[in-house]
């Protein structure tokens, strides 16, 4: 017998949470956290004002009825489509034991969870994949992906411009509120940024390795003097290696790297989440064979909950109309749009007519991103229409610059 139940998120650290920190770590094959560990992970759920979710078997063998099977945790974040900040269901900690799987446990937490988003107004939901099969059945698609670099560091790596502004050392933990304070100016900017949870301002403690860190930072500073990049990084035996780097330019994160690759003692950087598809620092360096690509992976999958709301918040490079149909198996955003796009703000008005387009929920978060074109989504298979409608709606979603997701969850 298995039963859904919602964990209360109490002050201290209950029998209950500690149940299901434990679930969440069996889920994932890690070993227990620490009573560090255990506290600094309460200390972030009450941050993050986190919902938790378990899956209980009532007739579990070898284990207590009260010992969690599967786990699922959310929080309420945004994400910006361009034309605002838009209230979104943050998903995380999504587990269920390997002796309890393929019993439709995940898709009684997420349907749950999803159901009490819309309910609440959210116009997305959003989570990182651990395993990419698991999600585009739940209208999931991905929408942002990122590259780990290597940079090779020393003599051979020269920018081709002069410095601009200047950058120092500082003191992790003394530029925690600086770093928050850019990354917010970051999100409310950046076209698709989503928002940060509260593991990202721990500069002292890595709850994955269950172990205290001693970690670097730096910032950049403008012609004017202002701060305008902060970069977290540790220091390894032969590399440098970047745990956060965040600019509210991409010139502003080049000249960070300049102060980090004039190292001499390290033969190269590590960059693991280089969050834009196009940053310039190849182009920026006279020797752009120093930077090299060895790993693109996906980032932020969306799950719109409000086809309407996400279409009209949506900024839009370029004008023009299209009729827009939504498979939607869950119902969230299933049904027939004509969508006109006039000096790059949308409106989206629902019809009963024959569409130019249909596509799949899923498919519909990669186009509504700028991640891929219709036509591409087209010979995928999750989507279909004419040639002509099909290529106006690739251009009419394309973007001038690429989705940018400068966090994970």
């Amino acid at each position: 017998m298995h039963r859904v139940e919602t964990i209360p998120l109490a002050d201290s650290l209950t029998p209950e949470l500690r149940a299901y920190a434990r679930a969440i770590r069996d889920g994932f094959y890690e070993s227990p956290m620490s009573e560090e560990g255990l506290k600094i992970w309460h200390e972030l759920l009450l941050k993050d004002h986190t919902r938790l979710r378990v899956v209980r078997d009532t007739q579990r063998p070898f284990g207590k009825a009260d010992e969690p099977v599967a786990t699922f945790a959310s929080w309420d974040g945004t994400l910006n489509p361009g034309r605002g900040l838009a209230p979104t269901n943050f998903i995380t900690d999504v587990t269920v034991q390997a002796s309890h799987r393929r019993r439709g446990l995940m898709k009684a937490l997420m349907i749950s969870d999803l159901l009490e988003a819309k309910a609440r107004g959210d116009v997305f939901a959003v989570l990182t994949a651990t395993d990419a099969r698991l999600y585009g059945r739940f209208g999931f698609g991905v929408t942002a992906t990122a590259r780990r670099l290597d940079i090779e560091s020393g003599p051979k790596f020269q920018i081709r411009t002069e410095a601009v502004g200047h950058s120092v050392f500082a003191d992790p933990e003394s530029i925690s509120d600086l770093r928050r304070e850019l990354f917010e100016r970051f999100h409310a900017s950046q076209f698709w940024s989503v928002g940060r949870a509260a593991h990202y301002w721990v500069a002292s403690y890595d709850l994955s390795k269950q172990a205290p860190v001693s970690h670097r930072a730096a910032v950049h500073f403008d012609e004017d003097g202002e701060p305008d990049a902060t970069v977290v990084f540790s220091v390894e035996d032969e590399h440098l290696n970047i745990v956060d780097l965040v600019g509210l330019t991409a010139g502003a994160e080049i000249e960070l790297l300049r102060l980090l690759g004039h190292g001499e003692r390290h033969e190269k950087i590590i960059w693991p989440m280089c969050h834009d598809a196009r940053h310039p620092l190849t182009w920026a360096l006279i020797d752009p064979r120093v930077v090299r690509t060895k790993h693109e992976y996906d980032t932020v999958w969306v799950r719109v909950l409000d086809a309407e709301r996400a279409i009209e918040l949506r900024a839009f490079d370029h004008d023009g109309a299209v009729t827009l149909q939504i498979l939607d198996k869950q119902g969230f955003c299933d049904g027939t749009w004509q969508v006109d796009v006039v000096d790059g703000q949308a409106t989206a008005t629902p019809v009963t007519r024959d569409a130019d387009v249909v596509i799949q929920a899923d498919a519909f978060s990669s186009l509504l991103s700028g991640l891929q074109g219709a036509v591409e989504l087209a010979v995928a298979g999750v989507a279909s229409g004419s040639p002509e409608a099909l290529e106006r709606t690739s251009r009419l979603f394309a973007t001038v610059r690429p989705p940018v997701a400068a966090s994970i969850f």
